[in-house]
């Protein structure tokens, strides 16, 4: 009763004495000003008004008021969209009847400088169903590894995608019909993945090295690959933990005296993640039993998958731990070229991630290390789910139609505060410098991608771009646009992040090939984000520009298009690519075990070998890419050494070199390509592969007694003069998914 009285003065204890009082009547005013409607007060009819007066403020009685309510607001945001799409159909309307003056641009692409046309609106291509039917998916392959027997699909900006092509394009040439087959068949029961161990292992038990039920380390020797992590993995791709704060979450799991460790998830897959780069270094007669007979790749596996079921457990109430454990999940399954597991594992990743609040940016209330890590956490997601996708042509799973968290800052006090002690390379650099623009350049070239896939070509059902001339024309404008863009993130990387020259002309970041020059007395976390962040550049940009490289129309060599300046650019920075990596492996062993620059490496020389098909003419760049492509053979070579699928990379590569340069001469003899003139000049240039044609018997690619597995015959009697590209359909793709399970477990069939 005493509340209702002070909430409601005169109810519930009425005044018998008080006489009932006439309500007067309150004096209307027109319209309140600006500042009272505001503030929620009574307002006169003066100008200015009493409270203006009063507060000092701005009295304002505008005929037009702003919204200051939700309604008013909800009325406003109507009118503004009116406007903006009575303004975009007089746009339109001008595109469509006006020729329009077009300007010129000039793409800095630090190769040749490239003119380029930008129209002054987007170009479009007349709808040819009316507009009102959704946009496909295009330019995709269904494509079945040889050790599944599922299939995938994977889109048009993949590798796949584009080696379907360049095999497509050489069944033509070669006048015969090509049928995939599987090279290694495989059964569904062979696939054991998803069952659990009936018995025979017990992942919760401490581990004590090496026995029966599998291979753990022991706590003295998890040490020794942990202390790798933060020389690697964590300066060089996703700063995703407090390295103080892991190290005594480590100190407080041992037990027995320091003999054994109690389970945890995320030390177990930072073990494995170690494990993989570490052994990956050593060469294959040394990598010793930790490999159990096996591939560097799959190394680790034991505590990949002990640290696999201590997750389970905390799926329905994930932590930050579980957002880092999923997301270094995705890293090692991707290093050992389980890409459909890494796509998935990277799905888990972004669902924790926004059940976790990850997506909204922290409040204030927060410490400041606190909110740091929360935001290299959200971006270390987006940065793994955009990588991810965009090699392999999928749609994004993080969506950008909401407003994302600040980007995580590099300044010398939230380094401080990071629990690493790495010193500030310069003023305006820290080691958290280069995660902060490897995010930005992915924004940029995310940006790019989104603008080229997203657009409607209006092609009919079946259609790629590479059907109609016009639409790769319209997608090479739309790239275009974007590489100034490019050009400025070169532009705007501090000089500590930048790796020199010899030639004091050369730029860092450019295509030109020069030799890099690598600082003496740098730390090697140091010198290794510095050969990683130009690395990376290169790939994504020949990885962006790919699509302009064209197998329809070959023999119509102009080189004053658009699309093939584009494609140009897209050999440039694969042969940049490939004569880095080359000299980094020849000088240094910051590359030794990174399977990412093996894969890289990769993607630029079928790049090169499309180019070089695509475009066979008389000129610099594809001799260039000639002389790449023998480079990037002596590239795998070196990798091998280490894991076998990079020797059986180099194999492949040889033997497509040799039937590409069996396939130019027989069109230069038959004069299909070239005049005469273009024939006698040809010889001026060396071939892609100076050795002999590798029979069959010779391209046993995977015969590695560390890999445990061969290709056998299919029992015909002559093989497709394609089985090469049918192999290099499964260099990424070439792991079983049951190497990583346990052999001597027992599973229920």
């Amino acid at each position: 009763m005493m509340e209702l009285h002070l909430a409601f003065p005169g109810v519930g204890n009425p005044d018998p004495q008080q006489a009932p009082q006439r309500r007067r009547k309150r004096a209307q005013v027109a319209r309140a000003c600006g500042s009272c409607r505001l503030r929620r007060i009574k307002c006169d009819n003066n100008v200015p008004c009493s409270n203006c007066v009063m507060n000092g403020a701005d009295c304002s009685k505008k005929s037009a008021p702003s919204a200051f309510t939700l309604s008013q607001a909800h009325q406003e945001i109507a009118s503004l969209r009116q406007k903006i799409s009575q303004l975009e159909g007089e746009l339109q309307s001008r595109s469509e009847t006006s020729t329009g003056s077009v300007s010129s641009l000039t793409l800095e692409s630090q190769s040749p400088s490239l003119k380029i046309p930008t129209p002054s609106l987007e170009p479009t291509i007349p709808p040819q169903n009316g507009g009102t039917a959704p946009r496909q998916y295009w330019g995709g392959v269904h494509f079945c590894p040889s050790r599944s027997p599922n299939s995938l699909w994977l889109g048009p900006s993949s590798l796949y995608a584009f080696t379907q092509r360049l095999s497509s394009f050489l069944n033509v040439k070669l006048n015969q019909e090509h049928i995939p087959h599987q090279m290694l068949p495989a059964s569904a029961s062979d696939d054991k993945l998803l069952d659990r161990p009936a018995t025979g292992c017990d992942f919760f038990a401490p581990p004590s090295g090496s026995s029966s039920n599998g291979v753990y380390l022991s706590p003295l020797q998890e040490e020794y690959f942990l202390n790798y992590f933060w020389q690697a993995y964590h300066v060089s791709l996703c700063p995703i933990l407090d390295e103080a704060q892991f190290k005594q979450h480590y100190q407080s799991l041992l037990v027995a005296g320091g003999k054994e460790r109690k389970p945890s998830a995320l030390v177990d897959i930072v073990v494995a993640a170690c494990m993989q780069y570490h052994i990956s270094t050593l060469p294959l007669a040394s990598q010793g039993v930790l490999v159990e007979g096996k591939d560097a790749l799959v190394a680790g596996r034991w505590h990949y998958w002990r640290g696999q079921t201590l997750l389970t457990y905390e799926l329905e109430s994930p932590s930050i731990s579980t957002l880092q454990c999923h997301l270094l999940c995705a890293i090692y399954l991707c290093g050992g070229s389980f890409h459909n597991m890494m796509d998935t594992s990277m799905a888990l990743t972004v669902r924790t991630a926004y059940i976790l609040g990850l997506h909204l940016d922290p409040p204030s209330t927060l410490p400041q290390a606190e909110r740091e890590m929360r935001r290299r956490l959200w971006w270390s997601v987006w940065f793994m789910d955009s990588r991810a996708n965009m090699k392999l042509g999928r749609p994004f799973m993080i969506s950008e139609s909401h407003a994302m968290p600040a980007l995580p800052s590099d300044s010398l006090d939230v380094a401080a505060l990071s629990g690493s002690t790495f010193v500030p390379a310069a003023e305006d650099t820290t080691w958290l410098s280069f995660n902060l623009r490897q995010i930005t350049l992915y924004r940029v070239i995310r940006a790019a991608y989104t603008a080229f896939y997203s657009t409607d070509f209006h092609l009919q059902e079946g259609q790629t771009i590479w059907d109609r001339p016009d639409a790769l024309q319209t997608g090479a404008l739309i790239l275009a646009q974007h590489t100034q863009h490019l050009d400025a993130w070169c532009e705007s990387i501090p000089d500590a992040l930048k790796l020199k020259r010899q030639d004091p002309n050369s730029r860092p970041f450019s295509t030109d090939g020069a030799r890099v020059v690598f600082e003496q007395f740098a730390p090697q976390w140091l010198q290794r984000q510095r050969v990683l962040l130009e690395h990376t550049y290169h790939h994504v940009c020949a990885n962006l520009f790919r699509p302009m490289i064209s197998f329809s129309n070959h023999a119509q060599i102009t080189w004053t298009s658009l699309q093939e300046q584009l494609a140009t650019r897209c050999a440039a920075h694969a042969i940049a690519l490939t004569k880095l990596t080359h000299q980094i492996l020849e000088e240094t062993s910051l590359f030794d075990g990174w399977h990412e620059a093996f894969y890289s490496q990769w993607n630029a020389v079928m790049t090169l070998l499309g180019f070089v098909m695509a475009y066979p003419s008389n000129n610099t760049s594809t001799s260039e890419a000639k002389s790449a492509v023998r480079l990037a053979i002596a590239v795998f070579d070196n990798f091998g050494v280490k894991f076998a699928v990079a020797a059986s990379a180099s194999k492949i590569v040889q033997g497509l070199c040799a039937k590409i340069e069996t396939l130019a001469a027989n069109e230069r003899t038959a004069g299909f390509l070239f005049d005469g003139a273009q024939a006698a000049n040809m010889g001026q240039y060396p071939p892609l592969y100076g050795g002999d044609a590798m029979s069959w018997e010779n391209l046993s690619v995977y015969n590695s007694s560390n890999s445990g597995v061969s290709y056998p015959s299919d029992g015909s009697n002559g093989h497709s003069e394609l089985d090469l590209l049918d192999m290099a359909f499964d260099i990424d793709f070439w792991n079983k998914v049951d190497m990583l399970w346990p052999e001597d477990i027992e599973v229920p069939s």
